[in-house]
């Protein structure tokens, strides 16, 4: 009987000591970059997008992107597989076309989360950008990552300001 209850207590420790089943991570492939798409892009405007990224924690607590990158990135077929594949899968995407980078823009969010883009062309565009934390497990001490990516879809018109809120 003792040994019995040994080889069992053996086995559940063993079975705590297993890794989780693990994540591919290996970047999803971005297709051909559509330069026909971007060509008829306009590079220069008027509008401006501000806005604001915060998330509320299960405690009430709000969480804000202070000082991360927030990017005003073209709807295009390119951005929109690129958002879509990635979000399907929670995989990053591959480097994208260097030649994307002349199109989309990028701000510093302040210490409240707030953001403003100027002088941005008409159009369709994606806001991105991240609000993470780290929350304790519970066990040993060890840290969780909390939050993520935080998207909406905009549109800009030339003299207009957009006001948008990124939050879940």
């Amino acid at each position: 009987m003792k040994l019995l209850m040994l080889t069992a207590a053996i086995a559940t420790l063993l079975m705590g000591c297993t890794a989780p089943p693990q994540v591919p991570t290996d970047p999803i492939a971005r297709p051909p970059f559509p330069e026909h798409e971007y060509a008829v892009l306009e590079v220069t405007g008027t509008a401006i997008v501000t806005g604001q990224a915060f998330l509320k924690t299960v405690g009430g607590d709000v969480k804000t992107a202070a000082g991360e990158s927030v990017y005003l990135n073209p709807v295009t077929s390119y951005s929109t597989y690129a958002y879509t594949a990635s979000d399907a899968s929670q995989r990053p995407m591959a480097p994208p076309d260097p030649r994307l980078l002349q199109y989309m823009k990028s701000v510093t969010a302040d210490a409240s989360g707030r953001f403003t883009f100027k002088n941005v062309p008409p159009g369709e565009y994606y806001v991105t950008t991240k609000v993470t934390w780290q929350a304790p497990t519970g066990y040993q001490g060890a840290l969780s990552t909390q939050g993520g990516v935080l998207r909406k879809r905009v549109t800009a018109k030339n003299s207009e300001a957009t006001e948008v809120i990124l939050t879940r």
